[in-house]
């Protein structure tokens, strides 16, 4: 085997075993919870999405981001929706508001070239934005597979 090839083998490898760590890392918001300095933050438990975020959610977003509705293929209507993301891709990074596209767009801050500011007609309030940023912050936590629409967190 050529060295370029056993290079390219080695970057390939690198590059899947990082991508799998991430996805590990970006699925496991759900564990923030357990994790130190989580424990006492109220917005890093299922009852603060469902009590706070999702009332957010279903307030504002709903009408275009939930059922059989997803402009920009994002729904936010359930758990797996959210972490997933849009056709602009991921929309929340757990643990980071300020890297998390949703916080851009509700306020009203997006990429120049394509600003999307959502709401598009009226900008949410301040609490709206702090309530969301301080649960992504929190690692975006969720009830376990549950739809986010739901009711106390199940069907």
């Amino acid at each position: 085997m050529s060295g370029s090839r056993r290079t390219r083998r080695s970057v390939a490898l690198a590059l899947s075993t990082t991508a799998a760590l991430c996805v590990g890392l970006w699925t496991s918001g759900s564990r923030a919870s357990q994790s130190p300095g989580h424990e006492s933050d109220p917005a890093a438990s299922p009852q603060f999405y469902t009590d706070h975020v999702q009332p957010i959610f279903a307030s504002n977003c709903y009408r275009c981001h939930a059922g059989m509705n997803h402009r920009g293929g994002l729904q936010l209507d359930s758990r797996a929706s959210i972490l997933k993301g849009g056709k602009a891709g991921p929309v929340i990074v757990p643990g980071h508001p300020e890297d998390s596209l949703l916080i851009k767009l509700i306020r009203h801050e997006g990429p120049p070239d394509d600003p999307r500011p959502m709401p598009p007609k009226a900008k949410l309030s301040d609490a709206d934005i702090a309530t969301l940023a301080a649960w992504i912050k929190a690692g975006a936590v969720m009830p376990p597979d549950a739809p986010a629409g739901a009711p106390g967190g199940g069907r």
